[in-house]
């Protein structure tokens, strides 16, 4: 028979033991779910497969021009082409159908810039305004999509490049907001993209860049819409906005703001399908094989173009396009940009 001794030695083993077992099996358990974390970030499961849910793209819109020979060089931080996923999204871009009231909505819309009288038609969707005051500003207009592009003649407005109180940068992109706004052209997406500015001086006929706002007759503010699936989205040109505002010196009405581009395509964030990419090799080939977009040369006359980043970004074309598909970005010296479409060929239309 125990003694209380025994009783209690074998008692204070067994809760030694069992603290001991408790604390491994604590720390197995942590080691375990830090060891499951390491092997999933090693080894992550595979993407689910893309769903092709729209059937075959059309191809990309690009404006059509001449691309140059040029000679490239790969130089970017990993010193190869990135690596990228074999999958992302294309989003629909719904189109407004052909509308009987269109051109009645349209003379309201014009109306509230201030053009009351009746629009010359230019073709089919297009029609266009013109103040009888000289110079004149003109506004033709897109009656079913309601894109339009506004311009005063400031050419023949000498006193114009004379005054040069230009707004700052705050003041002009505050401007052209409550302009968008009052005109109900203030999209979420115009409203938290970025806005950039161009200074810019007259040497007749064309608009140059200047180097500072003091030595500048205009300040240009482009408006670029926010992020679509954490990428960027680009217009043909990736240094001008497809809406955009372009400020005098002016403090008068109708000379204040003397040009204004606008070009939106709708984008339904909500509706997306996966598609499959070109891999990234192909569409180096393919821009070396001249069968990218230059959207802009930029100050490379020699025509030797280093790359220094590559990247993916949605592509935002001032033609009407059903859907808003990725583009490889190839990024270089001097502001030099390119683009290559990225879903795989197998699912475009030919």
């Amino acid at each position: 028979m125990a003694t209380l001794t025994q009783t209690a030695q074998t008692t204070r083993k067994a809760l030694k033991y069992g603290v001991i077992a408790l604390v491994v099996i604590f720390v197995l358990k942590i080691a375990w779910g830090v060891g499951t974390d390491i092997w999933k970030k090693i080894h992550p499961p595979p993407p689910p497969p893309p769903t092709m849910a729209f059937g075959p793209l059309p191809k990309l819109k690009f404006p059509e021009k001449q691309t140059p020979e040029l000679s490239y060089r790969l130089e970017t931080i990993q010193g190869a082409l990135p690596q990228f996923d074999n999958i992302d999204r294309v989003y629909l871009s719904p189109q407004k159908p052909p509308n009987l009231l269109a051109l009645d909505r349209a003379k309201q819309k014009v109306r509230k810039m201030g053009f009351t009288g009746q629009p010359e038609k230019v073709n089919e969707n297009t029609y266009r305004w013109t103040t009888e005051i000289t110079p004149a500003t003109t506004l033709e207009m897109n009656i079913n999509t309601g894109n339009f592009h506004l311009r005063y003649q400031f050419e023949n407005d000498q006193e114009l490049l004379v005054q040069k109180n230009l707004p700052t940068n705050e003041q002009a992109a505050q401007e052209a907001k409550s302009f968008l706004q009052n005109n109900g052209l203030l999209t979420e997406d115009l409203a938290t993209g970025s806005a950039e500015f161009d200074y810019l001086k007259y040497i007749s006929p064309n608009l140059i860049p200047a180097i500072s706002l003091s030595e500048a007759d205009f300040v240009r503010v482009n408006f670029f819409r926010a992020d679509l699936n954490d990428l960027r989205i680009y217009p043909p040109n990736p240094k001008e906005a497809l809406v955009s505002f372009l400020f005098s010196g002016s403090r008068l009405m109708g000379k204040r703001i003397i040009e204004i581009k606008y070009t939106y395509q709708p984008i339904d964030r909500n509706t997306s399908a996966t598609y499959p990419l070109k891999p990234i090799n192909n569409a180096w080939q393919e821009l070396q094989s001249k069968q990218g977009y230059i959207a802009n040369l930029g100050q490379n006359d020699d025509k030797q173009i280093t790359i220094r980043k590559i990247y993916l970004a949605y592509y935002d074309s001032e033609e009407p396009q059903t859907f808003i598909q990725p583009i490889y970005i190839f990024e270089g010296d001097h502001n030099f940009f390119a683009y290559v479409p990225a879903i795989d060929p197998t699912w475009t239309e030919k």
